[in-house]
C-alpha cells in the first residue's frame, strides 16, 4: 500500500506520460498532406505544343517555390522525427506544443501558393517569411517543452547550446527575410532560397 501511494504521488509530481505513437501518427499525416498540397498550385501549362516552352516559363516561379517549400518541410519533418525518436513518452503540454507546430506546417501550402503567384510582392514574401519564422519558433517550443519535461534524452551543456543557437539563427534569418521583403524583395527571396541550403550545410550530428 505504501509503495502504491508513493507511486501515485510521483505520478502527480511528474505528470502522466503517454505513448508517442498517436502523436507521431498525426504529425506524419499532417506532414504528408502538406507536402502533397504544395504541388496542387502547380498545373501543367495550357495551349498547344508550340506554346509549351512559354507556358513552362510562366509556371517556373510556382515550380521553384514548390521545390523550395518541399525542401523546407522535409527539413522540419527530419528534425521533428529525430526529436521524437529521443522521447520516452509524451505529456499533454507537449501534445499541445506539437499541435501548434503542426498548424504552422499546415499553413505552408497557402503561403507557398501566395509566393508562387506573387514572387516579388513584399506582402507575399513577408507572409512566407512569417510562416517560416512560426514553424521554427514552434518547433523550438516542442523541443523546449520536451527537454524541460524530462521525457527526452538529456543533452550535455554544449549540445543544448548548439540546439538553441541553431534554432535562434534560423529564426533570425527568417525575420531578416521579412525585413528585406519591403526593402529589397529580390534579396528576401534569395534569403528564403538559401535557407534549406544553410540548414543542410550547418547540420552537425551532435544531438539529433
Amino acid at each position: 500500500m505504501r509503495g502504491d501511494g508513493s507511486s501515485n504521488e510521483e505520478r502527480l509530481k511528474t505528470g502522466r506520460r503517454y505513448r508517442t505513437d498517436r502523436t507521431e501518427g498525426i504529425s506524419d499525416g499532417v506532414f504528408a498532406v502538406s507536402l502533397t498540397l504544395l504541388i496542387l498550385d502547380v498545373r501543367p501549362p495550357e495551349g498547344g505544343v508550340s506554346q509549351l516552352v512559354h507556358g513552362l516559363v510562366l509556371i517556373a516561379p510556382r515550380l521553384g517555390t514548390f521545390a523550395l517549400s518541399f525542401a523546407i518541410v522535409a527539413y522540419y519533418w527530419l528534425v521533428h522525427h529525430l526529436i521524437f525518436a529521443s522521447l520516452r513518452g509524451v505529456k499533454v503540454a507537449l501534445m499541445w506544443a506539437n499541435m501548434l507546430f503542426l498548424f504552422t506546417i499546415a499553413v505552408l501550402p497557402f503561403s507557398t501558393a501566395l509566393l508562387g503567384r506573387y514572387s516579388l510582392a513584399p506582402v507575399a514574401l513577408a507572409i512566407y517569411g512569417a510562416n517560416l519564422a512560426a514553424c521554427t519558433s514552434t518547433l523550438a517550443g516542442v523541443w523546449f517543452v520536451a527537454d524541460h519535461s524530462h521525457i527526452t534524452e538529456q543533452p550535455t551543456v554544449s549540445q543544448r547550446r548548439y540546439i538553441v543557437r541553431r534554432f535562434g539563427v534560423q529564426l533570425i534569418v527568417a525575420l531578416l527575410g521579412i525585413a528585406c521583403a519591403f526593402l529589397a524583395p529580390a534579396l528576401a527571396l534569395s534569403i528564403f532560397v538559401a535557407l534549406p541550403i544553410v540548414f543542410a550545410l550547418t547540420y552537425h550530428r551532435r544531438y539529433y
